[in-house]
């Protein structure tokens, strides 16, 4: 494995070590990315969110201060670990639960969550799993904010050599893997040129009306 290999995998990829540690304790430079995240989630103390990626902990302290539920995902021991100890208050209050696993695979229940955001992640997993695994533990009408960076850009925030290992989407791919993964009311944008900020919505299907059923429709004559 190569330097640049090393230091993606080690770095960006699965963080570890005391110099991941360091470097995710406090990403100052993410900040802006998670104002931008939280401004399109509009969170309110009713919300169930779910963040997949969740590094350091600082957009989970964001969040939570709009009084909201948290589930923090990280596939890093690391990073999870950074994530608890910058939240103790909320993890011991219970308001916050941290959790080690693959976005890909989440071990979590169906329509659990009201919404749900992921930063800087969609470079190294399986974009149409893990877009099919959050639309899964969404409930209907749950929304889904991405913060990524767009793939005319990686070089002028990555080393060439370290973007090179890392998976961008044009706008329209991602507009087309949100649209396969079951997402409705897609709404991408760019900021700064550089940057994706999509939304979606996980649409509400037959079976989860509210309202009668369509044999049920037909015997009281509402359709007939």
């Amino acid at each position: 494995m190569s330097l640049v290999d090393t230091f993606t995998d080690r770095m960006l990829r699965r963080p570890r070590g005391r110099l991941a540690r360091i470097m995710w304790q406090d990403m100052k430079a993410h900040h802006g990315i998670f104002a931008d995240t939280l401004a399109a989630l509009n969170l309110s103390p009713n919300d169930r969110l779910l963040e997949i990626g969740c590094g350091g902990g600082t957009f989970a302290a964001m969040a939570l201060a709009s009084g909201c539920r948290l589930t923090a995902v990280d596939h890093s021991a690391d990073m999870v670990a950074l994530t608890e100890a910058a939240n103790a208050d909320a993890l011991r209050e219970g308001s916050l639960q941290v959790l080690e696993a693959d976005a890909e695979e989440l071990p979590l229940p169906d329509r659990q969550f009201s919404c749900a955001a992921t930063m800087n992640t969609l470079f190294f997993v399986d974009a149409a799993k893990a877009l099919g695994e959050l639309r899964r533990v969404l409930e209907p009408g749950g929304r889904l904010v991405i913060h990524t960076v767009a793939p005319q850009s990686p070089r002028k925030i990555l080393p060439g050599p370290v973007a090179r290992r890392m998976r961008f989407h044009t706008d329209d791919e991602l507009r087309t893997l949100l649209e396969s993964a079951g997402f409705g009311e897609i709404h991408l944008t760019r900021i700064d040129g550089a940057f994706q900020l999509a939304s979606a919505v996980r649409p509400a299907d037959t079976s989860d009306s509210t309202g009668p059923e369509p044999a049920e429709q037909l015997r009281d004559g509402s359709h007939a």
